[in-house]
């Protein structure tokens, strides 16, 4: 008898892997394309920044009474300093490290207990513009507030809105800031988009450690099985043609259906699969594209607190109206930055030694690039640039602003900082390694490249093609899995 060829003889204990893989999860698969699709429609429900400072009080600086040195004086360790205002009354809201924020009257002195349900109410109505009809909380975690990024600011209230669109607003307790938002419409998609797509009930996402875990081994999973995949579907093709038989697959029925699209749709669900189990990476493959709290307060060159110290209560009386006021600093210059309800209206102040004020509409790039140089020192910096608004490395889901800059080091892993001028704080950190995280996650998992990004809608036509064909060739293997079941349970 004629042996088969090695390469046919090694696929068995692969075809074994795949079809109990398969069984295991190609339920997964066909969620992940389907839901894949709806989000990107539907984004994942966000209160963006502008618009949660251009619905908040305005401050009155009339009513300030403490100094901001006198607040922090009070509280060490503290990472982040702003100035809002709550039902008209001014607070500090401080941001301990690695802790929840908490509020500090700016006209006592004394630390605010948590809002109400009752100012929740009120603060959400003014906010909106809406009447409330039902409160909820405080609470720590639903499904709209479980990533991590709300973590400092947990509990909260949920308040419903009596608007067409089921508008729910949550205001977090410590600050009474409204810091999330979200539709009827927007929640009843993400339950079949975001929710599935990345394996986010709530009672899994809000430990993080233990969803990364179970998303990591799935996703590693996944790529085991896609890896089986596209290997087994290419040795059974050549087998196929080496004993010159016509066709794509010598199977059939829907075993043929599942390796003739395999053999052209294989390569793209493995760069998938692939792409979204490597977007899990914590630094393990890839360094990180945030910089170290080290290199943070190197580049602000001074103390939270000296800033502090610069901007008595008697300066912030003489700003100009602003709905949001932070202190941070540049290269050892104290700064403010003065949000307002309108973008381009914030401003960025800035104060010498005579204490004179200077208000500037963005941080000065030779201010930028000292600071820079001082945090990455001894590295030199070669250049800084602006960047694009199409620029190869603005991601489509997350964009760098219009007001970023590109401080370019000479170091062995040609590191970028990115920048932001209007606030001087660093945005993301660009080495070697990060660069090629962005095209093998963001390019193959998002679809994000530059000349489609410009092409308008081909991006969606090419996408939903993509996964259409990825859940089709899924659902395959739906079939082909539980045949496989009954005839083992028979």
């Amino acid at each position: 008898m004629k042996k088969p060829p090695l390469l046919l003889k090694a696929s068995r204990p692969v075809a074994i892997l795949h079809r109990w893989l398969g069984i295991v999860l190609c339920v997964m698969f066909a969620l992940w394309f389907a839901t894949g699709s709806v989000l990107s429609f539907v984004p994942f429900p966000a209160l963006s920044k502008v618009e949660r400072i251009a619905n908040s009080d305005a401050i009155d600086t009339d009513r300030l009474r403490i100094d901001p040195a006198a607040v922090l004086a009070a509280a060490p360790d503290i990472e982040r300093l702003r100035l809002i205002s709550v039902q008209g009354q001014p607070r500090y809201v401080l941001s301990p490290s690695g802790q929840r924020v908490f509020a500090v009257s700016a006209e006592t002195g004394n630390r605010l207990e948590p809002v109400t349900g009752g100012a929740a109410s009120a603060i959400a109505e003014k906010f909106s513009g809406l009447q409330v009809t039902r409160i909820q909380g405080p609470f720590d975690y639903d499904q709209w507030t479980v990533h991590g990024a709300y973590d400092a600011y947990r509990p909260y209230y949920k308040l419903s809105m009596n608007d067409a669109a089921g508008t729910q607003l949550y205001v977090a307790a410590a600050s009474g800031e409204v810091v999330q938002r979200t539709r009827r419409t927007e929640r009843a998609w993400n339950y079949v988009g975001a929710v599935v797509h990345w394996l986010n009930p709530t009672f899994l996402r809000k430990d993080y450690a233990v969803w990364h875990r179970v998303m990591w081994t799935v996703a590693l999973g996944g790529l085991l099985l896609a890896l089986a995949g596209v290997f087994l579907g290419l040795v059974r093709f050549i087998n196929l043609k080496r004993q010159q038989r016509r066709g794509l697959s010598p199977f059939t029925g829907w075993l043929r259906w599942h390796h003739s699209i395999g053999l052209f749709a294989g390569v793209l669900v493995l760069s998938w699969i692939g792409s979204g189990w490597l977007s899990l990476d914590a630094g393990t493959f890839f360094s990180s594209d945030q910089p170290t709290t080290q290199r943070i307060a190197t580049l602000r060159g001074m103390s939270l607190r000296e800033v502090a110290t610069a901007f008595p209560v008697t300066t912030l009386k003489t700003l100009d109206t602003a709905h949001e006021i932070e202190f941070t600093a540049v290269a050892g210059q104290p700064l403010l930055l003065l949000r307002t309800g309108v973008p381009a209206l914030s401003r960025v102040v800035s104060v010498d030694v005579q204490q004179a004020l200077h208000v500037m509409t963005l941080v000065p790039d030779s201010l930028l690039l000292t600071a820079v140089q001082g945090a990455w020192a001894p590295q030199r910096v070669i250049q800084m640039q602006t960047v694009d608004a199409d620029d190869a490395y603005s991601l489509r889901v997350n964009p760098l602003p219009a007001t970023a800059r590109r401080v370019i080091l000479d170091d062995a892993a040609e590191t970028w900082v990115h920048i932001d001028a209007a606030t001087g704080q660093i945005i993301s950190v660009f080495d070697t390694s990060r660069r090629v995280y962005r095209w093998l996650v963001a390019g193959l998992h998002n679809f994000d490249y530059p000349w489609l990004n410009r092409a308008g809608s081909l991006w969606h036509v090419l996408l939903l093609m993509g996964t259409t064909t990825g859940f089709v060739f899924s659902c395959t293997g739906i079939v082909l899995g539980v045949k496989r079941l009954r005839r083992s349970f028979s």
